[in-house]
């Protein structure tokens, strides 16, 4: 960072350069092809009310005689989380899935209509139930790349809700959790990334 004289605004010809704007878009499994350049990932669905994110960190503090204010280099992290929450509008099959950690089957024309999709959701939890990475794209201001949040080894952790209405669509309320790979524990490390992009010269 440059000094610089204090001034009574933040504001700089910097600043337009490094605004998050719009809502984004979801998509999983998003890898970056380094032979074309550009990431490639599978659309989650539009979105209604936009998405967040969420670092949560817990620290201790380690007690010594005779300090009695916080002191630097005392502070242990304990715990640490990240997690998006995410409002679906586009109501799919794979949608309630990743929801509620299901399984998706056809139907057989016995019990349920042939070819009709149905969702069930399960007892148990496998690592396959784990989202390779589930990424929020949104546009920078400052590039024509998007600014990517990552998270790895995602879960759909407080299930789903959503209501219906006269005179509206259904959005799907789900909270999508990161979850460390072995790689990542050992590490200490978030399952979380943040790529921003090169920003472009005047």
């Amino acid at each position: 960072m440059v000094l610089e004289n204090v001034r009574t605004t933040g504001y700089s010809a910097e600043t337009p350069k490094h605004f998050i704007v719009d809502a984004g878009a979801l998509y999983k499994n998003l890898e970056f092809d380094a032979i074309e350049g550009k990431f490639k990932g599978e659309p989650i669905g539009a979105t209604s009310g936009g998405s967040s994110v969420s670092v949560e960190q817990e620290y201790r503090t380690v007690e010594i005689d005779g300090v009695f204010t916080d002191a630097v280099g005392t502070k242990m992290l304990q715990s640490s989380s990240a997690s998006m929450e995410v409002n679906i509008k586009e109501v799919t099959a794979e949608t309630i899935k990743m929801g509620i950690n299901g399984t998706v089957s056809t139907g057989d024309g016995e019990t349920t209509p042939e070819g009709a999709t149905i969702v069930t959701g399960k007892g148990t939890l496998e690592n396959s139930d784990y989202i390779k990475n589930v990424a929020l794209v949104g546009r920078y201001s400052g590039s024509d790349d998007p600014i990517i949040v990552i998270l790895d080894n995602v879960l759909s952790d407080g299930g789903l809700e959503f209501s219906v209405e006269d005179n509206n669509e259904a959005i799907v309320t789900m909270t999508l959790r990161g979850h460390a790979d072995a790689g990542q524990v050992a590490d200490r490390a978030l399952p979380l990334r943040v790529i921003f992009p090169a920003l472009r010269s005047e």
